[in-house]
């Protein structure tokens, strides 16, 4: 070991407050004295944590406009090719050596003095892991701020069940689901958190409107999902009667049907909006803005604005499908 210079406390926090996780893990192995120090004084939450659970298992450290990776090692992982495409598409932890990986996810994190901030899974790399990967997350936090997870259902419909059953996201909960298995059950599940995206394909039945309304988020953005404008209808009389209070915009696909505007707005009550009206609306930190639409008042006095966008493509039955948007205006802009 090293010896190095000992410096006044005040001095030694500065030193550590302004150095990167690749720097700390050097100065730890400068000697003990040191490295008992570095612990003690280290802040904790310096740095933002972002964690891959994958064949390739990442840790991300971030600070201000400075981020490092680092691979992190479990049981076997030496015997992979954790390049190789093929190898990737079968692989799946065992018990072990999941266990192995979040024992040296803690001792990483334990040394940055860190919560994980971030989580990214590769469910297909999981399969029938999700009580052991919650249960351990559960056990040294509360929540997560950030959840993505990467699902391909023809591994394992039960892991997806249980994770959105089981999972506390306060911020972002980001979530790509591939083809399910035909005849596969509704989960109905029930998300909380300030910003949620799903990414899935128009024939899936997993998830519905009914289910959103039954949520607490912010910002929705289901991409590719698909809804009847009767499906559509009910989820804004559910609005209107007190749904989604946190709701402040959502964003998905309408199936055009040939009384789409009738079904859409049956019993709402709407007032439609001239073209020439502009309003803007600002959606995740980006200005967005709205031309016209159908405003639908809330009993609190809230503004919902419908608005319906181009086609986005045809159906093989000759069905055409449109992007619509729903924005919950501040109180006195809209």
């Amino acid at each position: 070991m090293v010896s190095v210079p000992k410096f006044p406390y005040v001095v030694f926090r500065e030193i550590l407050a302004n150095c990167n996780a690749s720097v700390l893990s050097a100065l730890s192995n400068t000697s003990r004295h040191f490295n008992n120090n570095l612990i003690r004084d280290l802040p904790r939450n310096m740095f933002k944590i972002k964690i891959s659970i994958q064949m390739m298992a990442m840790l991300e450290t971030s600070k201000g406009d400075t981020s490092e990776s680092f691979f992190i090692p479990y049981l076997d992982c030496d015997r992979l090719d954790l390049k190789d495409i093929l190898e990737s598409a079968m692989f799946s932890f065992s018990n072990d050596s999941l266990a192995s990986l979040t024992v040296s996810i803690d001792g990483m994190t334990r040394f940055l003095k860190c919560d994980i901030d971030s989580l990214i899974i590769d469910c297909g790399h999981c399969i029938g892991m999700m009580p052991q990967i919650l249960g351990w997350l559960n056990e040294r936090q509360q929540s997560i701020n950030e959840l993505i997870i990467k699902y391909e259902a023809e591994r394992d419909v039960e892991d997806l069940d249980y994770f959105l059953k089981n999972m506390n996201v306060v911020e972002s909960f980001v979530i790509y689901v591939d083809t399910l298995p035909d005849g596969m059950r509704p989960l109905h599940p029930k998300f909380k958190c300030d910003f949620l995206s799903v990414t899935d394909h128009p024939s899936n039945n997993w998830m519905s409107l009914k289910d959103i309304s039954n949520s607490d988020c912010k910002h929705i953005q289901l991409d590719t999902s698909e809804f009847t404008p009767t499906e559509w209808n009910t989820f804004l009389k559910s609005w209107k009667n007190g749904s989604n209070q946190r709701m402040e915009y959502i964003t998905a696909n309408i199936i055009e049907s040939e009384d789409m505007m009738i079904e859409l707005t049956d019993g709402l009550n709407v007032v439609e909006r001239e073209e020439s009206l502009i309003r803007t609306f600002v959606f995740v930190s980006t200005p967005c803005a709205f031309f016209g639409g159908l405003d639908i008042k809330r009993e609190d006095e809230k503004v919902a604005s419908v608005v319906i966008g181009p086609i986005m493509h045809d159906h093989d039955d000759g069905k055409q499908i449109r992007a619509l948007t729903v924005v919950v205006w501040p109180e006195g802009t809209n």
